[in-house]
């Protein structure tokens, strides 16, 4: 899990680079936050999850969705602008969502 964390940390500041963002204290509060709700996310998962594959994928979905709408919202709190947050946020997620199913599907099948 830990391996997962760091690549998502990797991509999304990645991705924050390429949207821009050059603010070092930023890329901390981004990778606080992102470690926060990717923990969170996975060990509800990894250790609280236990339904059948259609509910994984909803299951998955709705945490996604939520993820986005936290670190949105602690975007926004830092930055105090809607479109810059919900860019950062919409992207960010999206790579490390992308990138993360890929390795998830070419480990697992």
């Amino acid at each position: 899990m830990t391996e997962l964390l760091l690549l998502t940390i990797i991509l999304e500041c990645l991705a924050l680079w390429l949207l821009g963002e050059r603010t070092p204290l930023f890329y901390l509060y981004w990778i606080a936050v992102t470690t926060a709700t990717n923990l969170s996310a996975n060990l509800y998962i990894v250790y609280a999850f236990g339904g059948s594959d259609i509910e994984y994928y909803i299951t998955v979905a709705i945490i996604e969705l939520l993820v986005f709408a936290v670190e949105f919202a602690f975007c926004y709190i830092y930055t105090s602008q809607r479109k810059k947050s919900l860019i950062y946020s919409a992207v960010c997620n999206g790579a490390s969502f992308v990138i993360g199913s890929l390795i998830q599907s070419i480990i697992f099948t």
